[in-house]
């Protein structure tokens, strides 16, 4: 069947207005070549402050948010996460020589104990804000403000940064061109699948990102992101995408039923909240996706699990909420380039499920 929902994003086009977008973060903000970049930069920033290196970060993330810890040297130590709304399990007692607080919400909602960043205050912990997830909430007691803006739009380079107080000390490197080309090579193909409707453009298109992708998880730095994209964020219409998220996610859960085998995590759109996804946990995760598949909506696991949390042995013991979340969590895009009409039949397709 052909595809209903989901698939990579086309290419956005520069609108002709600043959005004052980027502004709107404070502090000193760089663009990078992906989130990972950008959170590399935030914590080299840190280390270059602090030779004590300690995160406290969540036991449900993605690989590509620890690799820039590790590879800026720093130790992890773990929180785990609550499958009830995705809710951070914070514990001051593990704060003891923790020097950089990992924050993050998920697929757009807020969740966290914001009171919880006081403590870190405190001691004098740096809070990081990934934002990969709320670019729309760059919480206000962060320090610094790191993530992508690709989940939510057709852009090349999507590392946002921010320091919040004072200048970064290192300067960006320029763009690694060969990961751009490969960027740009799988935006082409996808265009050509939109324009023929030839689903083997759809196939070079992801073969071309995941080489691009892989290749990028082995030499990722401090990479700046490139012209176009910034001219993407600097014009892009944040509000409109934010109304029709918002909308989208109210028509898929207004006519949702409940279902014995699978359950939405976010019920409710809070002040702060604007949707990435529909994001579910399944009791059969893979039997859904098929399900669904069949019925042309594509579907998405964020995230594996790590390397990190597959090494510790006793993982999910010490974190069964990020265990049960990494073993029935999956996602479906609710984006701007839907309405009503496909919310309904998103909803319709998993009631009959």
């Amino acid at each position: 069947m052909d595809r209903i929902i989901g698939g990579m994003f086309p290419l956005e086009t520069p609108g002709d207005y600043d959005n004052s977008y980027l502004e709107s973060i404070g502090g000193d903000v760089r663009l990078y070549m992906s989130g990972r970049c950008a959170l590399y930069a935030c914590l080299v920033d840190i280390g270059d402050e602090s030779p004590d290196k300690t995160a406290y970060v969540p036991a449900y993330t993605c690989e590509t948010v620890l690799a820039p810890y590790e590879k800026a040297g720093y130790t992890l130590r773990f929180y785990d996460i609550d499958p009830d709304e995705l809710k951070p399990i914070y514990r001051a007692e593990d704060l003891n020589g923790v020097t950089v607080f990992g924050l993050c919400g998920y697929y757009g909602f807020i969740r966290y104990d914001r009171s919880f960043l006081s403590e870190c205050h405190k001691r004098g912990i740096k809070i990081v804000h990934d934002t990969t997830h709320s670019p729309y909430y760059p919480d206000p007691e962060a320090d610094y403000v790191a993530g992508s803006l690709r989940k939510w739009m057709g852009i090349a380079a999507g590392g946002v940064a921010s320091k919040r107080y004072g200048r970064f000390c290192s300067p960006v490197i320029p763009p690694e061109n060969e990961h751009l080309k490969g960027r740009y090579d799988s935006f082409a193909a996808r265009a050509e699948a939109l324009r023929t409707g030839n689903d083997e453009f759809n196939e070079k298109a992801s073969d071309v990102f995941w080489t691009t992708e892989l290749r990028l998880r082995k030499i990722f730095g401090a990479y700046s992101g490139d012209e176009l994209s910034e001219r993407i964020i600097r014009t892009f219409d944040f509000d409109l995408m934010r109304e029709k998220r918002c909308a989208n996610y109210h028509t898929v859960i207004s006519h949702l039923r409940p279902n014995s085998s699978f359950r939405p995590v976010f019920t409710e759109l809070e002040e702060h909240d604007v949707p990435s996804h529909l994001t579910l946990l399944a009791d059969d995760r893979d039997y859904l996706q098929k399900a669904l598949a069949a019925k042309g909506i594509s579907s998405t696991v964020y995230w594996p699990r790590t390397p990190a949390s597959a090494a510790l042995e006793d993982f999910d013991e010490k974190y069964p909420g990020a265990a049960y979340i990494y073993d029935h969590v999956l996602s479906i895009q609710v984006d701007q380039r839907y309405g009503e009409e496909e919310m309904v039949y998103l909803a319709n397709v998993l009631n009959e499920l």
